[in-house]
């Protein structure tokens, strides 16, 4: 009977000490102006990637899924000189990355569309639609890659030229489609084998073309590093813990980086990370 007793108590002490075990693991995170452990004031939590995210207690961004991070009370940035200041702390809470303004070869992949024209078994066209805010990246002589759904996996090659003394696209312009037609040679046509001429490209074919298009160097800034408050673009330049707000003036986007044909200058730094957070302080702390 006694160690009955003993069993029972040592059961109801085990049950004691995972019901005290749960509540503390499951405690409520810490209410507003909390104590940081390293004994800072925490004010709020933010999203980084969505800065209008915030909260009074730990967690994660519903948008992103990312974790919310700590603002303290001695972190908060401040509005100086155009632009707004944060200590080296809410720099590394807020994750800032930054990247150089320098010169680069810009470089784009422009996607077309169009329609194959066989003039003989050795000889044809690829006619395709260049949209008017692509033409500065199209030059005579460039390479066109070229697949047709009925041949999957096969990559046709063509060249953009001239036709004697023809340009190499139309002179007219659609306004119905925004766009001109685009010739380009195709190298390697092929030949028809099987019943239905396996391998050979027929008159009017749908095409999908692809060309990788660079211009000479230019002074550059990443594209992630141009926000556009109101329809205009702005970077964030890193003047060592100080972020001025800077409007640009931005030429032809490519896929990683924007020219910059105003606005900025080659060695400078811009924000790439972290900005739209940036942004958000400093409109709070300019009142808007």
């Amino acid at each position: 009977m006694k160690t009955k007793t003993i069993l029972i108590i040592a059961l109801v002490a085990a049950i004691a000490g995972t019901g005290a075990w749960w509540m503390v693991s499951r405690r409520a995170p810490s209410p507003p102006g909390a104590t940081a452990p390293a004994g800072r004031k925490i004010l709020y939590y933010q999203s980084a990637m969505h800065p209008w995210i915030k909260s009074d207690r730990p967690g994660k961004c519903p948008i992103c899924g990312m974790d919310l991070v700590p603002i303290y009370a001695d972190a908060t940035g401040t509005n100086a000189a155009g632009g707004i200041t944060f200590n080296p702390d809410s720099v590394s809470a807020i994750h800032v990355q930054t990247d150089v303004v320098e010169r680069r070869t810009l470089r784009h992949t422009l996607r077309v569309a169009g329609t194959i024209s066989v003039n003989s078994w050795t000889a044809a066209w690829f006619t395709f639609d260049a949209y008017q805010r692509d033409l500065p990246w199209f030059k005579v002589g460039q390479t066109v890659e070229i697949t047709v759904p009925s041949m999957p996996g096969k990559i046709f090659t063509a060249q953009i030229k001239r036709r004697g003394a023809q340009p190499y696209a139309d002179e007219k312009f659609d306004e119905t489609t925004d766009s001109i037609k685009v010739r380009a040679e195709i190298s390697n046509p092929g030949i028809g084998t099987g019943d239905f001429g396996a391998g050979k490209l027929f008159n009017n074919f749908y095409a999908e073309g692809r060309v990788l298009a660079d211009a000479p160097e230019v002074l550059t800034v990443p594209r992630s590093a141009v926000l556009w408050p109101g329809g205009r673009p702005i970077v964030y330049v890193d003047a060592g813990g100080h972020y001025e707000s800077r409007s640009v003036k931005l030429g032809r986007a490519g896929d990683e980086f924007w020219e910059v044909l105003d606005g900025l200058k080659a060695g400078e730094r811009v924000v790439t990370t972290g900005n739209l957070l940036i942004d958000s302080e400093a409109q709070l702390a300019n009142g808007h």
